[in-house]
């Protein structure tokens, strides 16, 4: 069987489609948007001259403003890398993001069913 098998050219495949993009772009557009938000705030909190306290507090605020909608499955997946990229920058303490993680969950699960746009 082996050299039945090693007597014959092994065929070589060529892929032609591309992966798809939309997906990965979605993902990184979100993630670079709620760091961007992130930035921005804290920046623009040390230029009035508030605390490091509230700086944090106003640019874990704009991260959240930031975060994508979760309406489509893209906008779920957005969400959840958003989300533990916020659990990483600690914009979400471990209640915070278990909660949204678990309703990222839930909107996946309702896609899934088709019962939401």
């Amino acid at each position: 069987m082996r050299s039945s098998l090693l007597a014959h050219p092994i065929p070589i495949i060529h892929a032609v489609g591309k992966p798809p993009q939309e997906h990965n772009s979605v993902i990184g557009k979100a993630l670079a948007r709620c760091r961007t938000a992130w930035a921005d705030a804290h920046a623009v909190a040390h230029k009035k001259g508030l605390n490091e306290a509230k700086a944090l507090r106003m640019a874990c605020v704009a991260y959240k403003l930031a975060m994508p909608a979760m309406e489509t499955r893209v906008e779920v997946h957005a969400a959840i890398a958003c989300i533990a990229q916020g659990i990483t920058y600690e914009v979400f303490d471990g209640r915070d993001g278990s909660q949204l993680l678990y309703a990222a969950q839930v909107a996946l699960s309702m896609l899934r069913k088709g019962r939401a746009a």
